[in-house]
């Protein structure tokens, strides 16, 4: 009998430790639609163009925003700050995937991130690009990119754009110190705790622990998330820390979707969906 009560016990504290933000909050502006993952890109390269006929438009481009605008999709991106404390949009910490330049963002100026031009020889749009584009059209999912430890930073200078910003948007990242700062600094906005089920997966004793930290959900007591963007592909719904969440009814996102087909199967499971490489048909 005592067995079992430390059994209890240990799962309401897990369960509380893994709470999201309740009760669950209206999201209905970025509901409706579906959201393409770095913008409606095509390729990274013109020799991997599904048709030679259509212009390049890598991942993280204003080619690609003004793409996913025109269709009438959501959008997710990805926002950097670097060293003088500018944002721009880029997914990796480095330049070199797409720009050939191997160079840090946080460590470099936005003219140093500027002159590292996309492989459609676009620069690296700055955030407030992105946001002209957008111009309040579409709803929108900011990942907050944090590095070397510069989640405040990041997110208060997301935060203090977006007061000059007039349409729908949410944030998210990986960080919850990042998510943490909107929970204590701006809880009007909607925020998400990104999120696998890689449980202990990982080639080092730090990412096992980190995976497995990430699995948990653990840093949810951190962030109170709205929100948790599981990649889709990774989740186990009988999992304890998936199957506690589902019973509190968090807003459940799923990334990254790449087929009609696998949207369509998660539909009736997943309140948003962030997809890539098909164009997605609309709801």
């Amino acid at each position: 009998m005592t067995l079992l009560i430390i059994l209890v016990l240990l799962l309401l504290i897990y369960a509380e430790l893994i709470r999201p933000n309740l009760p669950r909050r209206d999201i209905s502006p970025l509901m409706g639609v579906d959201y393409a993952h770095r913008g409606l890109w095509n390729a990274n390269k013109a020799a991997d163009l599904p048709d030679p006929a259509q212009p390049l438009r890598p991942e993280n481009s204003l080619a690609a925003f003004r793409a996913a605008v025109e269709k009438g999709y959501g959008i997710e991106l990805d926002v950097h700050l670097t060293r003088d404390g500018h944002l721009v949009v880029h997914h990796d910490d480095s330049l070199l995937r797409l720009t050939g330049t191997d160079r840090r963002i946080f460590q470099s100026t936005l003219a140093e991130v500027r002159a590292c031009l996309l492989p459609n020889g676009e620069p690296v749009p700055t955030f407030d690009e992105v946001l002209e584009t957008v111009a309040g059209r579409i709803p929108m999912i900011v990942e907050a990119k944090v590095e070397n430890g510069n989640a405040d930073a990041l997110a208060k200078a997301v935060y203090e754009r977006m007061q000059r910003y007039d349409g729908p948007w949410c944030m998210e990242s990986f960080a919850p110190s990042a998510v943490k700062w909107f929970r204590l600094n701006a809880p009007e906005v909607i925020r998400g705790q990104l999120a696998f089920d890689h449980a202990g997966s990982g080639k080092t004793a730090f990412l096992f622990l980190r995976n497995l930290g990430i699995a948990s959900m653990l840093q949810n007591v951190l962030s109170r998330p709205d929100f948790v963007a599981f990649e889709a592909s990774s989740v186990k719904w009988h999992t304890l820390s998936i199957h506690l969440l589902r019973r509190m009814k968090p807003w459940f996102v799923a990334w990254t979707v790449r087929s009609q087909a696998e949207m369509d199967k998660l539909r009736s499971r997943w309140d948003l969906q962030i997809f890539e490489k098909f164009e997605a048909k609309k709801q």
